[in-house]
């Protein structure tokens, strides 16, 4: 959740055919390629849930205190896969997005075919009031971001939210780390457990994930990063002078299948001036956890201002969290914004790594967006890999197929039977007429993956695109999602992602999801 422009560059995040079911199919055509590529079904657009009726009183409060609602706008999607059933998928997105930071609340939603049609959850998880939170229960705060869900090897669900208060000095008020669970495949959530409550205005939870241990269906963690202002009345730019924040990785688990759960701690401190953001674990064969993070180191200057260097890093744990190891550094990360559009930037997930295990061999992969490709430091999307379990890394490469255009929020997953598979946003058919024209790609690559060459690429949305410049416009830019999702329904991918008008048809932006495969 970002609260604060991104231009103050604080690294915290806040951040056709109508079925049964009530999902819209666009009737696009499939595409099909060369022999040994994929096919790309149909785009299908997502149901969602808006809230700001049901609540206009509350947006009403925070609109005269200066924030801009977009109602029935959807950024941010995750979506997970059911392991007892390939064919089962819960997905979650922030619902009516704030330009100032998270959204009204998340919205879930499930699928019982492989992400051929969703469902809307018909009790949606209390993670804030106009969710339906009751006056002084764990939701009952204004907003929710930073939505992640995740499966346990008995079909458990698991969902996370970044409740909190925006308006206040500093970082603007509570925050909460809640967690939601569901035992009927993501239909109705239980009241939400409080990983951690942090009510000082001078620290911030943000970006916080779940994973349920595919080794263990009891166990599941939760991680994130927790911001320390200098003092509650410090302004956004104060972090870019003074020599006393920090940002630990907070940790919380359950080993009894969400039943209780620890308080929320920190496991790893890089220390005065410096952070993490994005935490992310996943879980080797043998049960190690990774925790995958960017890792911030800053430097006094003689300006009194503080330059970043950004690292793509992890931690590891070998007794289910308890313990943790210092911080292996996998790459630097130069950072790479993308270019304004209307004297805007576009808000991304430019410092947030992304991260997945193949569950068979243990090999490691990881994904980021990166200047460092092109001369002129425009975004592309970098990978390397790991099979020895995180210890030693492969030297990165650029896997995106257009090196001239910017590509960026890249996110992976690995399939069943090895095949990774790396989605991102690209502006390639953008032009002076059309500066914001975006479209959504996939690349996968079976063997050998740290040769550029044999990553294949496929479009994923519609062949117009759409134009970032509709999105919602957040003090930090156009914004889609820091993140967005991607699973498989057995060893076909359903990359789960959020378009802009005009293929966008509700609000400012619609969720969609497409089924890519051999």
């Amino acid at each position: 959740m970002t609260r604060f422009p991104m231009t103050v560059r604080l690294w915290f995040v806040r951040g056709g055919t109508l079925l049964a079911s009530g999902a819209l199919v666009l009737a696009i055509a499939g595409t099909a390629s060369a022999a040994g590529a994929f096919t790309v079904g149909t785009l299908t657009q997502v149901p969602d849930k808006p809230l700001a009726a049901t609540c206009a009183s509350l947006v009403q409060q925070q609109t005269d205190l200066g924030s801009v609602n977009f109602p029935d706008s959807e950024v941010e999607p995750y979506v997970a896969t059911d392991p007892t059933n390939a064919s089962h998928l819960i997905g979650a997105f922030q619902q009516d997005r704030w330009n100032d930071g998270g959204a009204n609340g998340l919205t879930t939603v499930y699928s019982t075919n492989g992400g051929r049609s969703w469902t809307l959850a018909t009790r949606q998880p209390l993670f804030s009031t106009c969710a339906g939170a009751p006056k002084g229960g764990p939701g009952d705060l204004p907003r929710a971001t930073d939505p992640w869900v995740s499966i346990s090897p008995k079909g458990v669900a698991y969902q996370v939210s970044d409740s909190f208060i925006q308006q206040g000095p500093a970082f603007g008020g509570d925050s909460r780390i809640l967690v939601s669970s569901s035992t009927d495949g993501g239909q109705t959530w239980g009241t939400p457990t409080v990983l951690l409550d942090t009510p000082a205005p001078d620290a911030l939870n943000d970006k916080e994930s779940v994973t349920a241990d595919p080794t263990d269906a009891n166990r599941v963690y939760a991680v994130w990063d927790q911001l320390v202002s200098p003092s509650a009345n410090a302004s956004p730019d104060g972090f870019l002078h003074t020599f006393a924040f920090r940002g630990p990785a907070f940790f919380s688990s359950t080993s009894d299948g969400g039943q209780t759960w620890q308080q929320g701690h920190p496991i790893f401190d890089p220390g005065q001036n410096d952070q993490t953001i994005g935490n992310q674990i996943v879980v080797l064969p043998n049960g190690t956890l990774l925790d995958g993070l960017d890792l911030i180191f800053s430097t006094a200057s003689k300006s009194g201002r503080i330059p970043t260097r950004f690292n793509v890093a992890l931690i590891r744990s070998s007794n289910h969290g308890t313990t943790w190891s210092g911080a292996t550094i996998v790459s630097t990360l130069v950072d790479a914004p993308v270019s304004t559009l209307d004297g805007l930037p576009v808000r991304t997930g430019d410092v947030l790594p992304g991260w997945a295990v193949n569950a068979s061999t243990g090999t490691v992969y990881v994904v980021w967006q990166d200047g460092s490709f092109a001369n002129d430091g425009h975004a592309q999307i970098a990978f390397s890999q790991s099979t020895d379990g995180g210890l030693h890394w492969s030297t990165p490469v650029r896997i995106n197929k257009v090196a001239t255009t910017q590509a960026f929020t890249p996110q992976v997953f690995v399939s069943p039977d090895g095949t990774v598979g790396v989605t991102y946003y690209d502006m390639r058919n953008a032009s002076a007429l059309a500066p914001g024209q975006t479209n959504y790609f996939m690349v996968h690559c079976s063997a050998s993956c740290t040769n550029p060459s044999n990553w294949t690429e496929n479009q994923l949305d519609g062949s117009g695109g759409f134009d970032m410049r509709t999105a919602p416009r957040t003090l930090e830019g156009f914004f889609t999602g820091d993140y967005e999702g991607l699973t498989t329904s057995g060893t076909t991918f359903v990359p789960f992602f959020v378009l802009a008008k005009p293929e966008a048809t509700h609000g400012a932006t619609d969720p969609f999801s497409v089924r890519v495969g051999p």
